[in-house]
Protein backbone atom coordinates (compact mmCIF):
# COMPACT_ATOMS: atom_id res chain seq x y z
CA UNK A 1 0.00 0.00 0.00
CA UNK A 2 1.23 3.43 -0.89
CA UNK A 3 1.70 6.21 1.55
CA UNK A 4 -1.46 8.22 2.26
CA UNK A 5 -1.80 11.32 0.17
CA UNK A 6 -2.38 14.31 2.41
CA UNK A 7 -3.52 17.57 0.88
CA UNK A 8 -3.45 20.89 2.55
CA UNK A 9 -6.83 22.62 2.75
CA UNK A 10 -7.35 25.32 0.18
CA UNK A 11 -9.42 28.44 0.64
CA UNK A 12 -11.17 30.18 -2.22
CA UNK A 13 -9.85 33.64 -2.89
CA UNK A 14 -11.88 36.47 -4.28
CA UNK A 15 -10.85 37.21 -7.88
CA UNK A 16 -10.75 40.92 -7.12
CA UNK A 17 -8.40 40.21 -4.20
CA UNK A 18 -6.08 38.20 -6.44
CA UNK A 19 -6.14 40.99 -9.02
CA UNK A 20 -5.47 43.71 -6.45
CA UNK A 21 -2.62 41.87 -4.75
CA UNK A 22 -0.98 40.88 -8.03
CA UNK A 23 -1.28 44.39 -9.42
CA UNK A 24 0.06 45.99 -6.25
CA UNK A 25 3.09 43.73 -5.94
CA UNK A 26 3.92 44.00 -9.64
CA UNK A 27 3.85 47.78 -9.43
CA UNK A 28 7.28 49.40 -9.40
CA UNK A 29 6.06 51.92 -6.83
CA UNK A 30 5.50 49.18 -4.25
CA UNK A 31 9.07 47.93 -4.56
CA UNK A 32 10.39 51.49 -4.45
CA UNK A 33 8.44 52.29 -1.27
CA UNK A 34 9.63 49.09 0.42
CA UNK A 35 13.25 49.60 -0.60
CA UNK A 36 13.37 53.24 0.52
CA UNK A 37 11.57 52.54 3.80
CA UNK A 38 13.80 49.62 4.77
CA UNK A 39 16.95 51.44 3.67
CA UNK A 40 16.12 54.51 5.77
CA UNK A 41 15.01 52.52 8.82
CA UNK A 42 17.97 50.14 8.81
CA UNK A 43 20.59 52.78 7.99
CA UNK A 44 19.47 55.19 10.71
CA UNK A 45 19.10 52.34 13.24
CA UNK A 46 22.68 51.22 12.59
CA UNK A 47 23.88 54.83 12.75
CA UNK A 48 22.16 55.35 16.11
CA UNK A 49 23.67 52.08 17.33
CA UNK A 50 27.20 53.01 16.27
CA UNK A 51 27.04 56.53 17.68
CA UNK A 52 25.46 55.36 20.92
CA UNK A 53 27.77 52.42 21.52
CA UNK A 54 30.90 54.43 20.79
CA UNK A 55 29.77 57.18 23.14
CA UNK A 56 28.33 55.04 25.95
CA UNK A 57 30.39 53.95 28.96
CA UNK A 58 31.82 50.44 28.91
CA UNK A 59 29.80 49.26 31.92
CA UNK A 60 27.15 46.62 32.49
CA UNK A 61 23.89 48.06 31.20
CA UNK A 62 25.65 51.08 29.76
CA UNK A 63 24.13 50.46 26.34
CA UNK A 64 20.58 50.26 27.70
CA UNK A 65 19.89 53.89 26.84
CA UNK A 66 21.06 53.24 23.27
CA UNK A 67 18.69 50.29 23.03
CA UNK A 68 15.81 52.49 24.13
CA UNK A 69 16.67 55.13 21.53
CA UNK A 70 16.78 52.49 18.77
CA UNK A 71 13.47 51.06 19.96
CA UNK A 72 11.73 54.44 20.06
CA UNK A 73 13.13 55.36 16.66
CA UNK A 74 11.83 52.15 15.04
CA UNK A 75 8.39 52.54 16.61
CA UNK A 76 8.33 56.16 15.47
CA UNK A 77 9.14 55.06 11.92
CA UNK A 78 6.29 52.55 12.01
CA UNK A 79 3.84 55.12 13.36
CA UNK A 80 4.83 57.59 10.64
CA UNK A 81 4.40 54.82 8.07
CA UNK A 82 0.87 53.87 9.11
CA UNK A 83 -0.14 57.51 9.59
CA UNK A 84 1.24 59.19 6.49
CA UNK A 85 2.03 56.42 3.98
CA UNK A 86 -0.69 53.80 4.50
CA UNK A 87 -3.58 56.16 3.59
CA UNK A 88 -2.17 56.53 0.07
CA UNK A 89 -2.55 52.77 -0.51
CA UNK A 90 -6.34 52.84 0.00
CA UNK A 91 -7.40 56.37 -0.97
CA UNK A 92 -7.86 55.44 -4.63
CA UNK A 93 -9.35 51.99 -4.15
CA UNK A 94 -12.85 52.89 -5.35
CA UNK A 95 -12.37 56.38 -6.81
CA UNK A 96 -9.72 55.08 -9.21
CA UNK A 97 -12.19 52.48 -10.48
CA UNK A 98 -14.63 55.31 -11.09
CA UNK A 99 -12.04 57.41 -12.90
CA UNK A 100 -11.09 54.48 -15.13
CA UNK A 101 -14.78 53.79 -15.91
CA UNK A 102 -14.48 50.27 -14.49
CA UNK A 103 -16.63 50.69 -11.40
CA UNK A 104 -19.83 49.90 -13.29
CA UNK A 105 -18.27 46.73 -14.68
CA UNK A 106 -17.07 45.75 -11.21
CA UNK A 107 -20.56 46.28 -9.79
CA UNK A 108 -22.06 44.01 -12.47
CA UNK A 109 -19.99 41.03 -11.30
CA UNK A 110 -21.46 38.44 -8.90
CA UNK A 111 -19.31 39.90 -6.13
CA UNK A 112 -21.23 41.60 -3.34
CA UNK A 113 -20.29 45.09 -2.10
CA UNK A 114 -18.90 43.50 1.07
CA UNK A 115 -16.64 41.20 -0.95
CA UNK A 116 -15.37 44.10 -3.05
CA UNK A 117 -14.63 46.26 -0.01
CA UNK A 118 -13.03 43.33 1.78
CA UNK A 119 -10.71 42.65 -1.17
CA UNK A 120 -9.71 46.30 -1.45
CA UNK A 121 -9.10 46.50 2.30
CA UNK A 122 -7.01 43.33 2.51
CA UNK A 123 -4.92 44.41 -0.46
CA UNK A 124 -4.07 47.83 0.96
CA UNK A 125 -3.70 46.66 4.56
CA UNK A 126 -1.65 43.62 3.52
CA UNK A 127 1.03 45.74 1.90
CA UNK A 128 1.18 48.01 4.95
CA UNK A 129 1.59 45.01 7.24
CA UNK A 130 4.30 43.67 4.95
CA UNK A 131 6.27 46.88 5.47
CA UNK A 132 5.71 46.74 9.22
CA UNK A 133 6.75 43.11 9.62
CA UNK A 134 9.80 43.69 7.42
CA UNK A 135 11.23 45.98 10.11
CA UNK A 136 10.61 43.60 13.03
CA UNK A 137 14.10 42.01 12.76
CA UNK A 138 15.58 45.45 13.45
CA UNK A 139 14.00 45.39 16.92
CA UNK A 140 16.42 42.60 17.84
CA UNK A 141 19.11 45.29 17.85
CA UNK A 142 17.25 47.16 20.59
CA UNK A 143 16.78 44.00 22.67
CA UNK A 144 20.44 43.09 22.16
CA UNK A 145 21.53 46.41 23.62
CA UNK A 146 19.12 46.10 26.55
CA UNK A 147 17.00 48.69 28.25
CA UNK A 148 13.83 47.44 26.52
CA UNK A 149 11.36 44.82 27.71
CA UNK A 150 9.22 42.62 25.46
CA UNK A 151 6.12 44.12 27.08
CA UNK A 152 7.05 47.47 25.58
CA UNK A 153 6.93 45.87 22.16
CA UNK A 154 3.38 44.73 22.98
CA UNK A 155 2.38 48.34 23.63
CA UNK A 156 3.93 49.44 20.37
CA UNK A 157 2.44 46.66 18.23
CA UNK A 158 -1.08 47.17 19.58
CA UNK A 159 -1.00 50.85 18.72
CA UNK A 160 0.70 50.36 15.35
CA UNK A 161 -1.61 47.57 14.14
CA UNK A 162 -4.77 49.37 15.30
CA UNK A 163 -3.56 52.55 13.58
CA UNK A 164 -2.73 50.63 10.40
CA UNK A 165 -6.28 49.28 10.25
CA UNK A 166 -7.89 52.63 11.07
CA UNK A 167 -5.83 54.63 8.57
CA UNK A 168 -6.58 52.09 5.84
CA UNK A 169 -10.34 51.86 6.36
CA UNK A 170 -10.74 55.65 6.64
CA UNK A 171 -9.33 56.51 3.18
CA UNK A 172 -11.17 53.51 1.75
CA UNK A 173 -14.43 55.02 2.98
CA UNK A 174 -13.47 58.43 1.63
CA UNK A 175 -12.71 56.77 -1.69
CA UNK A 176 -16.40 55.89 -1.98
CA UNK A 177 -17.48 59.41 -1.06
CA UNK A 178 -15.34 61.35 -3.53
CA UNK A 179 -15.34 60.98 -7.30
CA UNK A 180 -11.62 61.67 -7.75
CA UNK A 181 -8.60 60.05 -6.15
CA UNK A 182 -6.97 63.43 -5.51
CA UNK A 183 -9.94 64.63 -3.44
CA UNK A 184 -10.07 61.38 -1.46
CA UNK A 185 -6.33 61.47 -0.81
CA UNK A 186 -6.28 65.11 0.31
CA UNK A 187 -9.27 64.55 2.59
CA UNK A 188 -7.68 61.45 4.09
CA UNK A 189 -4.41 63.22 4.85
CA UNK A 190 -6.22 66.23 6.27
CA UNK A 191 -8.20 64.04 8.69
CA UNK A 192 -5.23 61.85 9.63
CA UNK A 193 -2.98 64.86 10.22
CA UNK A 194 -5.66 66.43 12.41
CA UNK A 195 -5.91 63.26 14.50
CA UNK A 196 -2.20 62.50 14.78
CA UNK A 197 -0.88 66.05 15.31
CA UNK A 198 -3.82 68.42 15.81
CA UNK A 199 -5.73 66.52 18.49
CA UNK A 200 -2.92 66.26 21.10
CA UNK A 201 -1.86 69.87 20.50
CA UNK A 202 -5.45 71.10 20.83
CA UNK A 203 -5.88 69.04 24.02
CA UNK A 204 -2.68 70.43 25.53
CA UNK A 205 -3.59 74.03 24.71
CA UNK A 206 -7.23 73.61 25.70
CA UNK A 207 -6.54 72.04 29.09
CA UNK A 208 -3.86 74.63 29.91
CA UNK A 209 -6.17 77.48 28.91
CA UNK A 210 -9.17 76.18 30.82
CA UNK A 211 -7.02 75.54 33.86
CA UNK A 212 -5.91 79.18 33.85
CA UNK A 213 -9.38 80.59 33.20
CA UNK A 214 -11.37 78.46 35.65
CA UNK A 215 -8.78 78.61 38.41
CA UNK A 216 -7.57 75.91 40.82
CA UNK A 217 -9.83 73.18 42.06
CA UNK A 218 -9.18 69.52 42.79
CA UNK A 219 -12.36 68.19 41.17
CA UNK A 220 -12.09 70.44 38.13
CA UNK A 221 -8.39 69.68 37.66
CA UNK A 222 -9.08 65.95 37.88
CA UNK A 223 -11.83 66.27 35.27
CA UNK A 224 -9.54 68.21 32.93
CA UNK A 225 -6.77 65.67 33.42
CA UNK A 226 -9.18 62.82 32.59
CA UNK A 227 -10.32 64.58 29.42
CA UNK A 228 -6.70 65.30 28.51
CA UNK A 229 -5.65 61.64 28.82
CA UNK A 230 -8.70 60.47 26.85
CA UNK A 231 -8.04 62.95 24.04
CA UNK A 232 -4.31 62.32 23.66
CA UNK A 233 -5.10 58.60 23.51
CA UNK A 234 -6.72 59.22 20.12
CA UNK A 235 -3.36 60.01 18.54
CA UNK A 236 -1.04 57.01 18.10
CA UNK A 237 2.09 59.07 18.71
CA UNK A 238 0.94 60.75 21.94
CA UNK A 239 -0.71 57.52 23.14
CA UNK A 240 2.55 55.61 22.66
CA UNK A 241 4.62 58.31 24.38
CA UNK A 242 2.24 58.45 27.36
CA UNK A 243 2.04 54.65 27.67
CA UNK A 244 5.80 54.21 27.49
CA UNK A 245 6.39 56.99 30.02
CA UNK A 246 3.92 55.42 32.43
CA UNK A 247 5.40 51.94 31.93
CA UNK A 248 8.96 53.20 32.50
CA UNK A 249 7.90 54.99 35.71
CA UNK A 250 5.59 52.40 37.27
CA UNK A 251 6.19 49.13 35.38
CA UNK A 252 2.42 48.82 34.91
CA UNK A 253 1.39 47.79 31.41
CA UNK A 254 -2.40 47.94 31.42
CA UNK A 255 -3.11 50.91 33.69
CA UNK A 256 -2.02 54.52 33.52
CA UNK A 257 -1.46 56.51 36.70
CA UNK A 258 -1.65 60.27 36.29
CA UNK A 259 -0.25 62.23 39.20
CA UNK A 260 -1.88 65.15 40.97
CA UNK A 261 -1.23 67.97 38.51
CA UNK A 262 -2.70 71.44 38.99
CA UNK A 263 -4.27 70.48 42.29
CA UNK A 264 -6.07 67.49 40.80
CA UNK A 265 -6.46 64.10 42.38
CA UNK A 266 -4.28 61.18 41.24
CA UNK A 267 -6.00 59.24 38.46
CA UNK A 268 -5.77 55.61 37.46
CA UNK A 269 -7.10 55.01 33.95
CA UNK A 270 -6.66 52.35 31.28
CA UNK A 271 -3.36 52.76 29.51
CA UNK A 272 -3.59 55.13 26.52
CA UNK A 273 -2.60 52.39 24.10
CA UNK A 274 -5.58 50.34 25.31
CA UNK A 275 -7.91 53.29 24.76
CA UNK A 276 -6.40 53.87 21.33
CA UNK A 277 -6.75 50.21 20.34
CA UNK A 278 -10.37 49.97 21.47
CA UNK A 279 -11.46 53.24 19.87
CA UNK A 280 -9.67 52.53 16.60
CA UNK A 281 -11.06 49.00 16.31
CA UNK A 282 -14.61 50.26 16.93
CA UNK A 283 -14.16 53.15 14.49
CA UNK A 284 -12.70 50.80 11.87
CA UNK A 285 -15.68 48.45 12.15
CA UNK A 286 -18.08 51.39 11.78
CA UNK A 287 -16.21 52.81 8.78
CA UNK A 288 -16.11 49.38 7.16
CA UNK A 289 -19.88 49.04 7.48
CA UNK A 290 -20.39 52.56 6.10
CA UNK A 291 -18.09 51.78 3.16
CA UNK A 292 -20.05 48.66 2.26
CA UNK A 293 -23.32 50.58 2.56
CA UNK A 294 -22.03 53.42 0.41
CA UNK A 295 -20.80 51.07 -2.31
CA UNK A 296 -24.17 49.29 -2.30
CA UNK A 297 -25.87 52.64 -2.90
CA UNK A 298 -23.50 53.36 -5.79
CA UNK A 299 -24.43 50.03 -7.35
CA UNK A 300 -28.12 50.91 -7.16
CA UNK A 301 -27.68 54.24 -8.93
Amino acid sequence: MGAPNFKLPTFPLSPILVKEMAGRMRNARAHTVMTVYLAVASSLSVLIYMVGVLGSPRTVGGTGAVGQVVFYFLVGMQLLLVSFVAPAFAAGAISLERENKTLEVLCMTPLTPAQIVQAKLISALGFTLLLLFATLPLFSLAFLLGGVEPRQLVIALCGVLASALMYTVLPLYLSTRFKTTASATLSAYAIVSSIVVGVPLAALIGVATLGQVLGPGAVLASLLNTVFIAVISLSPISAFVASEASFSATGELWMFTYGAVGGGLPLTLPSPFLILTGVYLAASALLYALTVRRLARIEQQ
